[in-house]
């Protein structure tokens, strides 16, 4: 194992045992580290990047226990780390959150339903407008977020251009927070 992969891990480590104070640390091999808390485990793999540079730690949290310590954004600022945690990075699960933010924000007739799919940088879900259901993807590409609907042939035409009107103005919003301002 050489410095930089346990560097990393031993970043994400730490950040994760100073905010989860009583937290267990268990070596399982040189790449592995699983942290007990409680009655919930969670595991955190080194991977190598796709350059020398790139640092990859993937984190399985079943019980989402570094979501409800809200540690994303201090994970976030590890520039040289990526971290995906439950199948995303963490920039993706803080684009899908500002996305939720901001469809309850245009109208309190968006519900979100349930993650159907999540990649990486991708997550797809369901939602309603009202009663009528539909999906929404969202895409989160190095330098531009894209947000898509897809509507079952029956849904309503006008409520679909409003839905539609809509996730053009929160793909606009999320990308000037996230990529241009940097807010996330």
């Amino acid at each position: 194992m050489n410095s930089t992969q346990s560097k990393a891990l031993d970043l994400v480590v730490g950040i994760i045992k100073d905010t989860i104070s009583d937290i267990k640390i268990e070596n399982t091999s040189a790449n592995t580290v699983t942290l007990k808390d409680g009655n919930a485990t969670i595991q955190l793999t080194q991977r190598e990047g796709e350059n020398p540079d790139q640092e990859i730690v993937v984190i399985a949290d079943p019980k989402d226990i570094i979501y409800s310590e809200d540690l994303l954004p201090e994970l976030n600022d590890l520039t040289s780390v990526t971290v995906i945690i439950n199948g995303l990075t963490i920039e993706t699960h803080l684009v899908f959150q500002a996305v939720r933010d901001c469809f309850d924000q245009i109208s309190n007739s968006y519900e979100f339903l349930k993650i159907y799919e999540k990649d990486v940088n991708t997550i797809k879900s369901g939602f309603k407008f009202g009663s009528n259901a539909f999906v929404l993807t969202v895409l989160n590409e190095k330098d531009q977020i894209n947000i898509s609907t897809e509507f079952a042939a029956s849904f309503d035409a006008a409520i679909r251009k409003t839905v539609e009107a809509d996730a053009l103005k929160v793909q606009t919003a999320v990308h000037k927070m996230v990529k241009v301002d940097g807010a996330i």
